[in-house]
């Protein structure tokens, strides 16, 4: 029992560190890209949006390595084995090189051809789309090479440092922003290259700090193949599934290119950076929560391993919800005062967005656990047909005329369809995890609390004759108030709530 509110205090007390990160790192990108959009330009920003994601198509292979390497780092930090720990440490890098030479190639070759060929880029703007684009590369590359210390950070549950440096990363694109108004010179170009001086920034950061502070981060130049091996078919599993979300991603931003324009890429970019300050608070919650998960499976506690996959579905949701409400009512109220003049359709865009995330976001811990199980290629095998299946199909609904919005509308509906069925592979592969009482104790309570939630959200907005600052903040009190009283007496059980009351109780009469 010590030792599991031991693991919760770590669990609370990283989150509360990421939390400030997100925080402050959401109020300034939020000003930052006000003042972007003023400086650049819908039409250059749109530029920017397009360009630069076609270089991540290349690095479909990431997001499983770093997985891999988290889960791996994790695991051996459980297992207590240092010296096993830094081999895995220098495999990491080593492919990591590998790959980055591998990106730099395929986008100095089909990624170019595909810029100068296949983009509608406005006239006047292709040789600054071209500079934008070698500047991607760089910044892909570096971004690339600073993964394996972002996961040795997160395996050692260091979220401090991890929310110090991410406020340094916050910190420094203010400056950037501010040096485009000193600048007289292309604010395109300039916006790129200060860019690539941020990331080189924050990768000495990350390194310095792991090369000083962990053992395991001893790097050294060596084809491990006991290690290397096992670890690149872990992640190799992966690879269909993230290349096609890459397909997915970008390709859907070239689709809404080639039918609507750049302006509708700016749009999409907008409605990207609010679903990704959403996205980064939940993240930030699961990030302190999946090494707990790893290590629970690797010590063979599968009782604390299925409350955490089932806490943390619960509590992330509310969190998500709740950040939610406020651009599911307010939208276009909050997008005017953000930005002024939006382009079109990013209220819906961003609206969407946060829906889909809200169905996926519920299930992201099971994908955790199959992860920390090791069998994760069937995920990845849906994953990567679902999202291959979906661009072809996005693709003709545009054609037969459909709007901006329709691919998002039929993301929807696929990504509830992935996310159940991931309960059913964590089941298949993982015979003790309790699928009913996921869903009992997990997702039921989710529903619960959006139904009541959103329709009291809906009975305060009846209220008011039209949109403005005391609509927005009403409904997002109220949201609060909900949320907070269904986690406390619906979520909660009698033991746990009558624990914070005394706590809190006890510190008040200390004061």
């Amino acid at each position: 029992m010590a030792e599991i509110i031991s693991s919760n205090k770590t669990i609370a007390k990283n989150t509360l560190f990421l939390y400030a990160r997100m925080l402050f790192n959401l109020v300034v990108s939020l000003y930052t890209s006000r003042v972007i959009l003023q400086v650049l330009g819908v039409e250059d920003l749109g530029v920017f949006q397009v360009v630069a994601g076609i270089i991540t198509i290349f690095t479909f292979f990431n997001s499983g390595l770093a997985g891999a390497t988290s889960r791996f780092l994790a695991f051996e930090i459980g297992q207590g084995n240092k010296a096993r720990l830094q081999r895995t440490f220098s495999s990491a890098v080593n492919a990591y090189i590998l790959f980055s030479f591998l990106v730099l190639i395929l986008g100095e070759t089909i990624g170019l051809w595909f810029v100068l060929n296949k983009l509608v880029i406005p006239e006047g703007r292709k040789a600054a789309a071209l500079i934008i684009y070698q500047c991607s590369i760089v910044m892909t590359v570096i971004t690339l090479l600073q993964v394996p210390y972002n996961a040795s950070i997160i395996a050692n549950e260091k979220m401090k440092v991890f929310a110090y440096i991410g406020i340094l990363d916050t910190l420094l694109k203010l400056l950037v922003t501010f040096l485009l108004y000193v600048i007289a010179a292309d604010h395109l170009i300039t916006y790129g290259f200060l860019l690539v001086v941020s990331s080189l920034v924050i990768f000495s950061c990350y390194a310095i700090y792991c090369h000083s502070n962990f053992q395991e981060c001893k790097f050294c130049f060596k084809w491990d193949k006991e290690i290397l091996k096992p670890l690149l078919v872990f992640s190799g599993w992966d690879v269909f599934g993230n290349f096609g979300f890459a397909v997915k991603t970008q390709g859907q931003n070239v689709l809404l290119n080639m039918f609507f324009g750049v302006v509708v890429n700016a749009a999409c970019g907008f409605a990207n950076t609010i679903y990704g300050a959403v996205m980064g608070f939940a993240n930030n919650f699961m990030m302190s929560v999946r090494p707990g998960i790893t290590k629970a499976y690797s010590i063979g506690n599968y009782t604390r391993m299925q409350q955490l996959i089932t806490d943390s579905a619960k509590y992330s949701f509310c969190l998500m919800l709740f950040l939610s409400i406020p651009f599911l009512f307010e939208g276009d109220f909050i997008l005017k005062v953000w930005l002024k003049n939006p382009p079109p359709y990013t209220a819906v865009l961003c609206q969407l967005q946060l829906i889909t995330l809200l169905f996926a976001n519920v299930f992201f811990p099971i994908r955790f656990g199959i992860v920390a199980t090791g069998k994760n290629k069937y995920i990845s095998m849906l994953d990567g047909f679902i999202f291959l299946v979906y661009l072809p199909i996005t693709y003709l609904i545009l054609k037969w005329g459909g709007t901006p919005y329709s691919p998002f509308l039929f993301m929807i509906a696929l990504e509830i369809i992935k996310s159940n069925y991931y309960t059913k592979l964590l089941k298949a592969n993982w015979a003790d995890f309790k699928l009913f009482e996921f869903y009992r104790k997990g997702v039921f309570p989710c529903i619960i609390v959006s139904g009541i939630t959103l329709l009291s959200c809906f009975a305060i907005s009846q209220l008011f004759a039209e949109g403005g600052w005391m609509r927005l903040l009403s409904v997002s009190c109220t949201a609060l108030g909900v949320i907070a009283f269904l986690i406390l007496f619906y979520f909660w059980r009698h033991e746990e709530r009558t624990f914070v009351f005394n706590l809190i109780k006890s510190k008040l009469s200390i004061n």
